[in-house]
């Protein structure tokens, strides 16, 4: 039984690392959606930092080459009100052209979103391009994405060391008589000693 309980912890630790190895080396770049450009959608978008991919057909293999077709693109609420806050990499407000960062992460990536609260947004863009030739995708990096798994991965860990810690039962020897005395043994308390 001992040996079932030191695999069931190795099994969970494993579990835990197999996760944070795909969640680093997996893509994030459409992890909360994507829409075609120019006739935008709407994605689900959650509260907090979201950033903004660029993509066109045919340019998959380089994810930092710049574009000279002017963008535009704004994130409302489906409820209505103020656009969500659009910051460039640099943190200035975006312009009506692609740059794409050479961020180690985020590479290829136009802006993010400061979203205020988690549901849903209408994207509505604009682009010279043919319908179905560009598209935005909303993600984030792996290390955000990583964070966002911590209680999966602590969850995981702290099963692991209490099924660790926990005690098992001592296992008593077996005799081969239990209701009577061992075989080889006196039941006179002085026949040790008698010599």
């Amino acid at each position: 039984m001992r040996w079932l309980k030191n695999l069931i912890s190795v099994g969970l630790i494993l579990a835990a690392v197999a996760v944070a190895i795909s969640t680093g080396f997996s893509d994030h770049t459409d992890d909360y959606g994507q829409v075609g450009l120019p006739q935008g959608g709407v994605v689900h978008l959650p509260e907090g930092k979201v950033t903004v991919y660029y993509s066109q057909l045919g340019d998959n293999s380089d994810p930092i080459k710049q574009n000279a077709m002017p963008l535009g693109f704004a994130v409302v609420s489906v409820n209505g009100g103020v656009p969500v806050p659009i910051a460039s990499q640099n943190g200035a407000p975006a312009a009506s052209s692609v740059t794409r960062s050479e961020t180690v992460g985020e590479l290829g990536s136009v802006a993010k979103l400061d979203v205020p609260s988690s549901g849903d947004y209408v994207v509505q863009g604009s682009t010279n391009l043919p319908p179905g030739t560009s598209f935005l995708k909303f993600g984030t990096n792996a290390g955000a994405a990583l964070v966002d798994r911590w209680k999966l991965l602590a969850g995981l860990l702290i099963a692991a060391i209490l099924i660790a810690l926990t005690p098992m039962p001592r296992q008593r020897r077996r005799w081969e008589d239990e209701g009577s005395a061992p075989t080889g043994w006196s039941s006179d308390p002085r026949a040790p000693y008698a010599g």
